[in-house]
């Protein structure tokens, strides 16, 4: 069995069903007219023997008793007693029970315990000029198979039922042949995928079966795959493209350092190096963390923590860096709204949109923090009245390595596109969402969400009763 196919299996098991059902009805269809047939000789032989019964007569003082019907053609036997149970006419047959008892009125069934014949036995009084006569009779229980009745139900069965069997294998086999053509074509497209290492290939099968819903989930998988590999492909090339600038430019300035004259010239290069060296180092931390994003235990440390302090620690800092461009920071963030996550990522997320903000605000503008709870949402909003972001732009901004404005890239360690790609994991992963509006020359609006926890810590409330 274990060498056998799916296919052979299930067209075994569906014959062997079809043949033990077929055996079983024609059983039972000869047991019912078996059963049908014994009640029909039961009332044929109650029948016949009263029928009878009445037509014993005394002739000068002689029974007289019609000798045709003694024996019939319904093979009844008939046999007449006296009172004491001496046989007036007739006789029991040779193999049967001489002494059985029967009730008046009754039907009773002998049986020969070593031939294991059978007979319904049924017994009536006949009063003859003040005597008491009993008239027996005796129809043996195999002759029933000779009744007419059981002839249409053998036939019937012998034509009928092997045609239902054969019926049934032909019709199961082409049922099991075409579901199982499914597989095949499963198994040869995802060979063919192997082979050629094309996953935009998808299956073609349009039925609304299980078949049909299969196939449905393995081209959801393919497609998602493909886009997988597309982006891992893309993020290959792009992560191998951000390297190779730096790495390039830190060896002509070694080489450049190498041939020096003075020692202003090699602090120069020096500080070339260091700062695609800086550069360097952020991006390979930025791509350690993406890479780790599959395995959210390795990343998320969640706990319940102020996320409002939180937001003004990092406002505060990034304070210098926004005074750089003379740019103001508007802090609106809202007293006491406690979150369940990971303060570094969330932390993160922050300093990244406000980073991005003021990197791309205009000089002497304003970026603007908001911090507040609605229902059971923390409702973050980073805006300013920077350049803004093109519409064909906004869909892509959250795509690792994107950048709108590709020649901010310099060597002074500008953006890398991996900023917002990693804003929008971290709110995914805390089961946030985050949109984006803009406008080019009037600003950009950052709008996340977060859930929220309702409870503080009991530390935390202890310290504000306090």
């Amino acid at each position: 069995m274990r060498s056998m196919t799916l296919r052979n299996k299930v067209a075994l098991w569906y014959t062997s069903a079809m043949v033990a059902i077929t055996l079983s009805s024609m059983m039972i269809l000869f047991a019912l007219g078996s059963t049908m047939i014994q009640v029909r000789q039961r009332a044929d032989l109650i029948n016949y023997v009263n029928d009878m019964a009445a037509n014993v007569s005394v002739s000068n003082g002689t029974i007289t008793f019609n000798t045709s019907y003694i024996t019939n053609g319904n093979s009844i036997l008939l046999v007449l007693y006296d009172k004491d149970h001496n046989v007036i006419r007739g006789f029991n047959p040779l193999s049967m029970p001489q002494d059985i008892n029967v009730p008046e009125n009754s039907v009773v069934i002998a049986k020969e315990n070593e031939t294991g014949d059978k007979w319904f036995v049924y017994e009536t009084k006949v009063e003859l000029d003040t005597a008491e006569y009993y008239l027996r009779g005796v129809a043996s229980i195999p002759m029933l198979i000779n009744d007419e009745y059981v002839y249409p139900i053998i036939s019937t069965a012998l034509i009928i039922l092997p045609l239902i069997i054969l019926v049934a294998i032909l019709g199961g086999s082409v049922i099991t042949d075409s579901a199982f053509s499914h597989f095949a074509q499963l198994s040869n497209l995802a060979n063919n995928i192997q082979d050629s290492k094309d996953l935009s290939r998808r299956i073609g099968i349009n039925t609304n079966d299980e078949f049909g819903m299969l196939a449905t989930s393995f081209n959801s998988l393919f497609e998602r795959l493909q886009r997988a590999f597309e982006r891992e492909k893309q993020f290959t090339d792009d992560a191998s493209h951000e390297l190779r600038t730096p790495i390039t430019v830190i060896m002509s300035e070694c080489e450049y350092a190498q041939d020096c004259d003075t020692l202003e010239e090699a602090k120069e290069s020096i500080d070339v190096i260091y700062k695609q060296a800086k550069k360097m180092s952020t991006l390979v931390n930025q791509l350690l963390t993406l890479s780790r994003t599959g395995d959210l235990s390795k990343v998320l440390h969640k706990e319940v923590f102020n996320y409002s302090e939180l937001a003004e620690m990092v406002v505060e800092e990034l304070e210098i860096q926004a005074k750089q461009k003379n740019i103001s920071l508007i802090n609106n963030v809202a007293k006491n709204i406690y979150v369940d996550g990971d303060q570094s990522t969330l932390a993160r997320m922050i300093i990244n949109l406000v980073t991005n903000a003021i990197k791309y605000g205009n000089e002497g503008g304003w970026v603007k923090i908001s911090i507040t709870r609605k229902g059971d949402s923390v409702i973050g909003i980073v805006s300013d009245n920077g350049i803004g972001i093109a519409p064909d732009n906004q869909k892509k901004i959250f795509d690792r390595f994107y950048q709108v404005n590709p020649s901010r890239t310099d060597s002074g360690g500008g953006s890398m596109g991996l900023g917002l790609s990693m804003v929008k994991w971290i709110v995914d992963v805390h089961g946030g969402e985050i949109s984006v509006e803009s406008e080019e020359g009037k600003g950009t609006v950052f709008k996340f969400s977060l859930p929220v926890c309702v409870e503080a810590p009991a530390d935390e409330n202890m310290q504000d009763d306090i």
